[in-house]
């Protein structure tokens, strides 16, 4: 963003012809005339705050300059300029702190602001948090590396195959599982942190590699699968009925809270029928 400040002058109304007076450098008497120039800063050309002011009085016959604070005023010309000056003072413009106004009356107007909105806020009743979505982060936080046949067996054989498609591409000890059943829907979490050793145009195989795992089993020829890939920040890939986000950065993890529609929350286990023998998985 670009700011533009700096420093402006303007010279005051009020002049001051200087009776009596010899001009140091032509010695021409009466021919100095005094006034004030006064400085500010300035903020895109509005003037915030006023900094200095300079006495200076020119001489009409030479154009010479003299600068009372660097006191090259004769004590005549000092003397005649302080007289006039204590008769019909040379104020500032107020126009020279105008900035400091206007950004007052901004704060003013933010803090007005806030306060009418936090008072409205509390009139509105809280939009309470959607239940799908702290199901869903409470069921990734229960996947493990290590997922057990008596408590997850989907998981269990999930894992396996996982590790025999995927390789050597990711980490495998480091690879998290979950699965629940509501109904005839599945709910598969995989939680994979290394993720950033793959593409983002090639992560969407993950979804293909964990739903042919699921096909090599009868158990679950009429589920309906909800996947969800979770990154080392956010989830990455999501597939489900309802639609799919497999574009390998930024998921919508919204797309699996139909999953959770229905009050079977609970974990079942799932009757599984390989229908081919390791051998032919691992060919496959």
């Amino acid at each position: 963003m670009f700011f533009l400040f700096g420093t402006g002058k303007s010279t005051l109304k009020n002049q001051y012809p200087l009776t009596n007076c010899e001009c140091p450098i032509c010695h021409q008497t009466n021919t100095m005339v005094a006034g004030t120039v006064a400085k500010y800063a300035h903020f895109f050309f509005i003037p915030v705050i006023p900094t200095s002011k300079k006495n200076i009085a020119v001489c009409t016959n030479c154009n010479s300059n003299f600068v009372l604070e660097n006191k090259q005023f004769t004590p005549q010309m000092e003397q005649s300029f302080d007289s006039q000056q204590r008769v019909n003072p040379n104020p500032r413009p107020i126009w020279h702190g105008c900035g400091c106004f206007i950004i007052f009356l901004g704060i003013i107007f933010l803090l007005g602001t806030a306060v009418v909105g936090w008072f409205r806020s509390k009139d509105e009743p809280e939009k309470p948090e959607d239940k799908r979505k702290v199901l869903l982060k409470s069921d990734l936080s229960k996947a493990t590396r290590k997922p057990e046949m008596k408590i997850d067996s989907t998981s269990f054989y999930l894992k396996e195959c996982m590790d025999m498609l995927l390789g050597d591409t990711v980490n495998q000890d480091e690879i998290e599982y979950f699965s629940k059943s509501n109904g005839n829907k599945l709910l598969v979490l995989v939680d994979i942190d290394d993720m950033k050793k793959i593409e983002s145009s090639s992560r969407y195989h993950i979804i293909e590699y964990v739903k042919e795992c699921l096909k090599m089993h009868e158990g679950y020829a009429d589920k309906e699968f909800y996947i969800g890939i979770d990154g080392r920040w956010n989830m990455i890939l999501v597939s489900t009925p309802n639609g799919s986000d497999t574009s390998g950065k930024h998921a919508d993890e919204e797309l699996l809270y139909p999953f959770y529609n229905k009050t079977e929350n609970v974990i079942q286990e799932v009757e599984i029928k390989i229908k081919k023998d390791a051998d032919s998985a691992k060919d496959k």
